[in-house]
Parts: C-alpha cells; structure tokens; sequence
C-alpha cells in the first residue's frame, strides 16, 4: 500500500517528460516542414494601389479609374511572404501632367505601371503578369449641368397595401461631362429596382446607371417608398348631365349612386364624393335605345383605385323644359 504513491509520482514524471519529449520533435518537425515549404518557387497574385496625382483643381474624372492592378509575382515562399507583410509593395503613381491631352482623354499602358513595380522588386523576384494592361479615363473642365433623378424597375405593394409616395434625398443631381455628351443626357437613370410585396415603408440606397465619360454628383441617392394600408370607401355620387340642349333635362333614377373605391389611410378623410364627376353625355343617349344608361366616372382622384359603381346602370327619363322657364332663366342670365 505504501509503494502505491511512489508509483503514481514515477508514471507521472516519465509521462511529462516523454510528452515534453514528443512536442519539442513536433515543433522542430513543423519549423523543418516550414523552412522546406518557404524554400519552394511559388506564384502569386497581389493588389498595388493606384494613385493618380498632379490632378488640378478644375478637372473632373468623369470615368472609372481602377482603384489598383492585379499582380502576379514568381519566387520563393519566404519572399512571397514579406512582400505580403513585412515589404509591402508602395502604390503605382499616374502622374496626370504626363499624359493630360485637349482630347479629354488619358491613356496609360500596363507596360508602363509595370516598370514602377518591378523597380520595387528583389533581384529574384519574376514579374508574371499585369492586369489590367490598360488603364484610360476621360476627364473635363467643369462642364456639367443638372437633370432630374428618374427610378426604374419594378416597385410593388403586397395584397391590401399600396405605394402611397415615392421620396427621393435628391430629385435632380449634377452631372460632369463633355459638351456633346451633356447635350446628349436628359436625366439620370436609377438602377432598376425589383421590390414586390412590400408591406412597410422601405428605404433603399441606389446608384446610377453608369454612362461612360459622365460623372453623377451624388453618385447615389437614398429612396424611401412609402407603404400604407389600403382601406375601402363608399361615397353617394349625383349623376350630371353634359352636352343637353337648354330645352331639355334629364332625370335619373336615382338621383345619385354609390361609388366605392379602395384608398390608403392617409387619404381616407381627404376624399370624398366631390372628388368624383359621373356624367351621362347627352349625345350617348340619343343612340341609346333602352331606358337603362351605363355610367362611367369622367373623374377619379390620383391615390384610388379599384372603383366600383353601384347600380352600374340608372333608368332615366330627357324632360322638355317650358320655353317660359328657359325664357326666364336667360332673363336672370
């Protein structure tokens, strides 16, 4: 019972030391498998910035410049690795005084930003690829002028909502490019939107449509469509006569119909029967040969929809006025 502790002290120092063993052979086997992996020719793709300098005050890019090149470099793994991290590669320059022309149009070969990055290089470093191969962009002096924001796509309200208004952060914005081209642009198109089933209001950040060698200023604008529940609204509407001779009147049956029609709840209290025109034109019913008219709305209000008449049809009867009621209504005239 004695020999029991000892034991237990025996087994457990021989184990921590045959574990400490075994991870100074695993760590030494790791550096060994690092340097031999370090030592291998490997490729690869890195990202030098652009930057373009020397660009006056009055000019204005009005064309995409790619914010950096694609490289791809050919050499060790220990290399490799410090270009990632320790040396990293300074930004290639695009010096606007060497390459500014009356064209409004700068060219700048790949070849040329090539000589930039392989003057960064170590002797053994291979410089394999460059992309892209050509770099251009169209600037002007200023020329610009304002045109209105105009949304496209597809923006729809769910069953039982609708699209009460649409609000843009700006309605008309600023565009940069060259004489001919501004003559050529009459608005700025959103990208194309698809928003279906919407239920609450929704806001969206847009950018333009891109056209070459124009600038939008914004480049994007917040659009915030407007949802609100729709509700149904019923509103007694007089039928009036258009087109009828001083001599005759026309008198339906009813007088007036009911109208109803779908509206959002912000617009419920503000619409009512005086929104609506029904009219029975007088030269209709003179090729009308029953005593039953169809009515039809002349007006409806902007926000309302599916409008329903109720009787879609009325009985009416044409009346000859007496010339002494009409003689004396010009008297009063």
């Amino acid at each position: 019972m004695k020999l029991t502790p000892l034991l237990r002290s025996g087994f457990s120092k021989l184990w921590n030391k045959q574990f400490l063993i075994f991870l100074f052979f695993l760590a030494l086997s790791a550096a060994f498998w690092m340097f031999q992996a370090l030592s291998e020719i490997y490729e690869e793709d890195f990202v030098v910035p652009i930057e373009v300098r020397n660009l006056p005050n009055n000019v204005v890019v009005t064309s995409d410049i790619p914010t950096g090149m694609q490289v791809r470099l050919r050499d060790k793994g220990s290399q490799l690795f410090s270009y990632q991290y320790t040396r990293k590669l300074k930004p290639v320059v695009i010096d606007y005084n060497l390459y500014s022309n009356v064209h409004g149009r700068a060219v700048v070969l790949g070849s040329e930003l090539a000589k930039q990055i392989s003057s960064q290089l170590l002797s053994g470093t291979q410089l394999m690829t460059v992309k892209p191969d050509t770099i251009d962009f169209i600037y002007n002096f200023g020329q610009c002028k304002r045109v209105p924001v105009i949304v496209t796509g597809e923006v729809k309200a769910g069953r039982l909502y609708t699209l009460s208004k649409t609000q843009l952060s700006h309605d008309s914005v600023t565009v940069y490019a060259s004489k001919s081209q501004l003559d050529t642009i009459t608005a700025a198109y959103l990208s194309p939107l698809l928003l279906r089933n919407l239920e609450d209001t929704t806001l969206v950040k847009l950018n333009f449509l891109k056209v070459r060698g124009a600038k939008f200023v914004p480049n994007q604008i917040n659009a915030t469509f407007c949802i609100d529940r729709l509700v149904e609204k019923t509103v007694k509407v007089p039928v009036q006569q258009v087109n009828f001779p001083a001599s005759r009147q026309l008198r339906t049956f009813p007088a007036a119909v009911n109208v109803t029609f779908q509206v959002s709840m912000g617009l419920y209290r503000k619409i009512s029967s005086a929104n609506f025109v029904l009219v029975i034109n007088y030269e209709d019913l003179l090729k009308n040969k029953t005593s039953h008219c169809r009515l039809s709305l002349k007006t409806i209000p902007e926000g309302v929809s599916h409008v329903r008449i109720s009787p879609q049809e009325v009985e009416y009867i044409i009346e000859e006025i007496p010339d002494s009621e009409s003689q004396g209504d010009e008297t009063e005239l």
